[in-house]
Order: structure tokens, then C-alpha cells, then sequence
């Protein structure tokens, strides 16, 4: 066998093998590993595109029609998650709201970026993740712009999590750290929005799917709305963050993009060679205006910024409402509301 006949069969095996990275990645929800593959579907198929061309440059054309064909199935499947979507005008009438989420990095060294970008998107409500008690020191300095504010397992060193608010709390925060999870009812104009700050761990071969499972269906409030910030450390067409939107009535928001990339490549790789990992997930009756990302902090994760509105409807939740909780749930509430 010469050599050009070998570098094609080569090319081929490449070919295949990342196709079948991509077709694993949809079966995610049975086989766990193969949903930490689906993660980076999007990153394959930008591969197979450049093997294609390599394949074109030395006419190995079987290898060139796999590569592209997968290409074409991970993006189909990649890209109308990612692609942003047309802003809403305001409704007249009708009040618009702000949620910023963030990862902070627990050990990121200039804290004031964060406070920064804070003060300039002025949001109503913040999730945050990777809080520590240093953290909380430092949001203290936001106490009379931000007087409501939660925190969650502190005690874990760097997988806090916690929610700040210019709108007043409603009723006991919902706290889980085992599932890096808080939820908080917030006034919003008499209406109360259950918000959820959520921190994944990796997947599989981590605990990711476990505190999935831990969360179960307690995320949405069934007499109204719900809205969630966090970094699921899972793409939004995985199975993970697939599960958790279904098994509690919610919508995945879509036009976000890669929001994840290393410090030591974010000054040298474009954005959209990272991973799309901090997500918002909303129920029908929240109103989806507006999302985009902001600059970059001391961070490794993009903040994410959400405009959005509540659909016209009567109240129908009291002063006394609450997020809802499991009995396994209410066993886990140790959470800290309250001015930090």
C-alpha cells in the first residue's frame, strides 16, 4: 500500500471517528459518558469542516463526503442553539426586567471586575456562582444598591452559590449545596418570580448527573413564574441541561453562545471556540426580551444578561409564597437570606 493510499484510510478513520463522537452524543440521556462527548459536538464538527479540506487537498474524497456529512448533523443540531435572536421591542405596559448571571471564579484575584459589570448592566436580579466567603465580603460593598441578597454552601470553599436582588425576597430560600442549587422567591411588581442560581458539577465521570437526579422536579413554582441562571458545565443541547428543563416545565433560552474559555487562551482564541456552558432556563411564562453576553471580568465564564418580562396575568401568589421544595428538599435548607 503506497502512502497516498494509507494518509486517505487515515483520513476516513478520522472521518468516522468524529462522526461517531457526534452520533454518541445524542444518546447522552442512556449512556451518561456519551453525553460528556455531546458537549463538544460543535467543536467536532468544526474539525470534521477542516478535515474536509485537507481531504479536498489530496482528493481523498470518501473521506471529504464523511467529514462533511457529520459536520453537517453536528451543526444542525449545534448552531440554532447558538445563533442569536432577534431583540423584543418593550411592551407597552408591560415592565422589563434584567437577570445577569455569572460565574465568578472563586479564586479570581481582581474582584472588582465583577462589581464593575455589575454597575453597568444595574440588573434587577443576579445569580452567581463559585461564590466564597470572600466573595460575600466583597458584595457587601453592594448592600444599599442590592439589599436582598442569599448565600448558599459557603462552606464548600468554591462551589457557593448565591442570588442578589434590588426587589424584595419572598418567603425562605431554597438551599441545596450537595446540588449547588438556591432558589429564592422575588417580589417583581407583585409578582413573584421563583429565581434559581444552579452550579453544576463536570459530567460524567463526575457528579453531575447525580445532583440532576438530587434536584429532580423542584426548580419551577407550579402557581407561577420561574426562571433560572447557571453554569450547568453542560452545552444546551445536552442531555443534562435537556433533563433538567424537562423534568421541571422549563424552556432552555437559546442565543447565548460559548460563554467558556481557559484564561490562559481567552486573549488568543475567538469566543466561539469555547464552550457554551452558563445557561438560562425560563418557564412559559416568562418572557424572553433580550440575551447577550457582556465583556469578559477575572473570570473564565462570560456574564450573561437577560432582559425579559412577565405575561399578562392576575396574580395568583401571595406575600406567603414560596419556592417549592421536596420533604427531601426541606431537609437541605440552610441557606443565609438577608442583607450580606
Amino acid at each position: 500500500m503506497g502512502f497516498a493510499a494509507l494518509w486517505k484510510g487515515l483520513l476516513v478513520l478520522a472521518a468516522f471517528a468524529g462522526g461517531l463522537g457526534i452520533l454518541a452524543g445524542f444518546f447522552g440521556a442512556r449512556v451518561h459518558p456519551f453525553d460528556s462527548v455531546a458537549h463538544f459536538r460543535l467543536l467536532l464538527s468544526i474539525a470534521l469542516v477542516l478535515l474536509a479540506f485537507v481531504a479536498l487537498g489530496t482528493r481523498a474524497w470518501l473521506a471529504m463526503g464523511v467529514a462533511l456529512g457529520f459536520a453537517g448533523l453536528g451543526f444542525a443540531f449545534t448552531l440554532p442553539w447558538l445563533l442569536p435572536g432577534r431583540a423584543q421591542p418593550a411592551r407597552e405596559g408591560q415592565p422589563s426586567y434584567t437577570l445577569l448571571q455569572m460565574n465568578l471564579r472563586y479564586d479570581a484575584a481582581d474582584k472588582a471586575g465583577a462589581l464593575r459589570r455589575i454597575g453597568e448592566a444595574r440588573p434587577d436580579v443576579v445569580t452567581l456562582q463559585e461564590v466564597t466567603d470572600e466573595w460575600r465580603e466583597t458584595f457587601g460593598l453592594l448592600a444599599e444598591t442590592y439589599p436582598f441578597q442569599t448565600y448558599c454552601g459557603l462552606k464548600e470553599d468554591r462551589d457557593g452559590i448565591a442570588i442578589l436582588s434590588r426587589r424584595p425576597f419572598v418567603g425562605e430560600a431554597l438551599c441545596q449545596p450537595r446540588n449547588g442549587r438556591v432558589t429564592q422567591g422575588v417580589d417583581l411588581n407583585g409578582r413573584v418570580l421563583a429565581v434559581t442560581s444552579l452550579h453544576l458539577d463536570w459530567p460524567w465521570p463526575r457528579h453531575q448527573w447525580r445532583q440532576i437526579r438530587g434536584i429532580g422536579d423542584t426548580l419551577r413554582r407550579a402557581d407561577g413564574p420561574s426562571l433560572l441562571g447557571g453554569d450547568f458545565n453542560a452545552a444546551p443541547w445536552s442531555a443534562a441541561v435537556g433533563t433538567v428543563a424537562e423534568n421541571n416545565g422549563l424552556r432552555v433560552v437559546g442565543g447565548i453562545g460559548p460563554t467558556w474559555l481557559t484564561m490562559r487562551f481567552s486573549e488568543l482564541w475567538p469566543r466561539w471556540l469555547g464552550l457554551p456552558l452558563d445557561q438560562l432556563l425560563a418557564s412559559s411564562d416568562v418572557i424572553v426580551d433580550e440575551v447577550h453576553v457582556l465583556e469578559r471580568t477575572s473570570s473564565d465564564h462570560l456574564p450573561v444578561l437577560l432582559r425579559f418580562s412577565l405575561a399578562s396575568k392576575v396574580p395568583a401568589t401571595t406575600p406567603e409564597s414560596q419556592p417549592p421544595a421536596t420533604a427531601s428538599a426541606q431537609a437541605d435548607r440552610s441557606a443565609s437570606p438577608g442583607s450580606a
